[in-house]
């Protein structure tokens, strides 16, 4: 494995094994929880920061080791939820968190290519057999199944999903261009049928994106021209939770 793409594993992993961040907890505060890979974990700091006094965000926390896709969304869901605690034990009733909303995405961990027929997390450029991590057909099997969990773990909250941000040609060839918008199809597919509200980060990003532009450290779809994405998930925010979009005290 070149060393490039072990950076690309890395980026996957560490990032979304990172602890959960919030500011400081303030009960009358609503409590938002972002599910998403490091692309969100990257951006969310932004959110936190303009939505302070407001609201209470946090970022899921997935299991480490584990690698952020539709999959692992739907088996490593109460970790992520915070019903489970790192160690895979049950949060006691009393301290589990009670979530108002959900943002939530799945999707550029599902598009990279992988050695195929092994259930570890092992990127394969496509050009050497590389094979897409979820098929389209599973992929949608996923959101479904993800979208009932969430409504049915978290009762209380709000969902809202964020689309697949774009995909730029990968120099090392373990991310195809476009794959995610037959893949956003699907989940605005799923979501519109469950009534779930669609945050278009894809547009958003794709607005300012430079598309010819050679990938980025050889991991592009985390890598935005140094642009932060943050300012629609914040706006998301405010909008579902009718919060006040001018302040910041």
């Amino acid at each position: 494995m070149t060393s490039t793409l072990r950076n690309i594993l890395v980026v996957l992993l560490v990032l979304a094994c990172e602890p959960l961040f919030a500011q400081q907890d303030k009960p009358q505060l609503p409590n938002v929880l972002i599910i998403g890979d490091s692309v969100y974990q990257q951006h969310a700091r932004g959110v936190l920061t303009e939505l302070k006094n407001q609201a209470t965000v946090q970022f899921a926390n997935w299991p480490k080791f584990v690698l952020p896709n539709s999959a692992s969304a739907v088996e490593d869901i109460d970790s992520l939820l915070g019903l489970k605690d790192v160690a895979g034990n049950d949060v006691p009733a009393e301290k589990r968190p009670s979530w108002d909303l959900i943002h939530f995405n799945v999707g550029l961990g599902d598009l990279v290519y992988c050695v195929p027929n092994i259930k570890s997390h092992r990127v394969l450029s496509f050009d050497y057999g590389g094979v897409i991590r979820t098929d389209a057909k599973q992929y949608e099997q996923n959101l479904e199944t993800l979208v009932r969990l969430l409504r049915q773990k978290a009762s209380g909250a709000k969902i809202v999903w964020a689309s697949t941000t774009p995909i730029r040609h990968s120099r090392e060839n373990v991310f195809k261009k476009g794959t995610e918008i037959a893949y956003n199809q699907i989940a605005e597919r799923v979501m519109r049928k469950h009534g779930v509200p669609i945050n278009d980060m894809y547009n958003y990003v794709i607005s300012f994106m430079d598309m010819d532009k050679p990938a980025g450290h050889g991991v592009d779809p985390f890598f935005f021209d140094r642009k932060p994405i943050h300012e629609p998930i914040h706006k998301y925010i405010i909008q579902e939770l009718g919060l006040d979009a001018a302040s910041n005290d």
